[in-house]
């Protein structure tokens, strides 16, 4: 038998309706498995706590078939016949609602657990946020940490970018103001422009705010001497894997 079965077994058993043997297969099976043993203590508790009202929930069919279904004896008289219907029908009802009390307690016990692991997974998001954010305040106060102004270009004269390069972590933050927002369709990319390799480097691509500002991190910077320059480009959406239009939006060197 599976659990399933004995925990029907434990809610007839809880209304007088298991047989013998089954009450024996019960009790030998609840002495090694604690969620049959809990099972079958918490139907007999609620044996004689059972409140009216309970949301009906249906047992499995042949339980209930099991339960529910009688054929009359013939050899037997009709006053035992009628007391044995009237018993069955009344531990049939007693039956129904142990078992629906029973699957209510799981399906709140659930919804508990998956509440409390949504909330672990928000917290452990924050937990990670909250990370990254450090690690950033790291790179932008560090020691070493230098800090280089991107300039508005042609396309967006009155545009800055402030960059927070830490070459310790090979990384930097950088701060876009008064960019004109980007279509749906486009998406600024940022470019590395290195003086050991022709074409630039791409950095990452980002959205500008309603405020026109932005901003993003670049990890795994090649070494400082290598780079001469970052500028920003607007490309289709997702970026390209090369600039698209000569014209830049802020630009700045490393001089």
């Amino acid at each position: 038998m599976n659990h399933d079965e004995f925990e029907a077994i434990a809610a007839l058993d809880a209304v007088g309706a298991a047989t013998a043997e089954e009450a024996r297969s019960l009790a030998a099976h609840a002495e090694s498995c604690d969620a049959c043993r809990r099972a079958r203590d918490e139907y007999a508790e609620a044996a004689t706590l059972l409140a009216r009202g309970l949301e009906p929930v249906l047992p499995p069919a042949e339980v209930r078939e099991r339960i529910a279904g009688i054929s009359e004896p013939s050899n037997i008289a009709e006053a035992e016949y009628r007391f044995s219907t009237w018993w069955l029908a009344t531990a049939a009802t007693l039956f129904l609602a142990l078992w629906g009390w029973r699957e209510i307690g799981i399906r709140v016990a659930r919804e508990r657990i998956a509440t409390q692991q949504a909330e672990i997974h928000g917290l452990s998001e924050e937990k990670n946020r909250l990370a990254a954010q450090n690690e950033k305040l790291a790179s932008i106060a560090g020691a070493d940490t230098r800090t280089i102004a991107l300039a508005g270009q042609e396309m967006s004269p009155l545009a800055s970018a402030r960059v927070f390069l830490d070459p310790t972590r090979r990384r930097a933050i950088v701060f876009f103001y008064n960019l004109p927002s980007n279509p749906t369709d486009k998406s600024y990319q940022l470019w590395i422009i290195r003086g050991d390799q022709p074409n630039p480097q791409s950095a990452g691509v980002f959205d500008v705010t309603a405020s026109g500002n932005a901003s993003i991190s670049i990890d795994n910077l090649p070494v400082m001497t290598e780079i001469r320059a970052l500028a920003v480009t607007l490309e289709p959406r997702g970026g390209a894997e090369q600039p698209t239009e000569k014209k830049f939006y802020v630009m700045g060197g490393m001089s």
